[in-house]
């Protein structure tokens, strides 16, 4: 059976690196937002209702042809909450959704510590993106923590993808 799995965090808290491992652990569809909105559509700035909506779309064909979905990025709440809501109701598989909840200083951190990274963006970018904690509307998400490591991560939302 199919499972959805929505990881969401400010830049640099560590979605991508966990939803890679997920991807190579479970086999599933990676739908990172940023690859979509920037690369597949060439927009960059505000989340087009069209980048929402393709987004939102892909994961619904892959569910539904009974792929499980990692799906990555800030997804910024106000513009997510009813994709996801959606998209949980609409299929018979589980839908398991984790933020991160970090310090602006730990997601500049965290991003020091990513040289390809850096060259794309900086500081000012970072700080100008921050939201801190942004909770869907109606969907209860599972905080991730600076105390919590990659790895740990990984193995958290393993064990809640296998039912442990």
């Amino acid at each position: 059976m199919s499972t959805l799995i929505v990881v969401r965090g400010n830049s640099g808290s560590g979605k991508s690196t966990v939803a890679r491992a997920l991807q190579r652990e479970l086999g599933a569809v990676w739908i990172e937002q940023d690859y979509f909105r920037r690369t597949v559509l060439g927009e960059s700035g505000n989340y087009s209702p069209l980048t929402v909506e393709f987004i939102e779309q892909s994961a619904a064909l892959a569910l539904r042809h009974g792929r499980s979905v990692v799906m990555d990025g800030m997804f910024n709440a106000r513009k997510y909450s009813g994709c996801f809501e959606a998209l949980s109701a609409g299929h018979s598989g589980r839908s398991l959704f984790y933020a991160w909840d970090l310090t602006l200083e730990e997601t500049l951190r965290r991003h020091a510590t990513r040289p390809h990274k850096q060259a794309d963006f900086g500081e000012k970018e970072m700080r100008s993106w921050y939201h801190g904690w942004d909770p869907l509307e109606g969907i209860t998400e599972q905080r991730i923590t600076a105390g919590e490591s990659l790895a740990a991560t990984v193995e958290r939302i393993l064990a809640d993808v296998r039912g442990a």
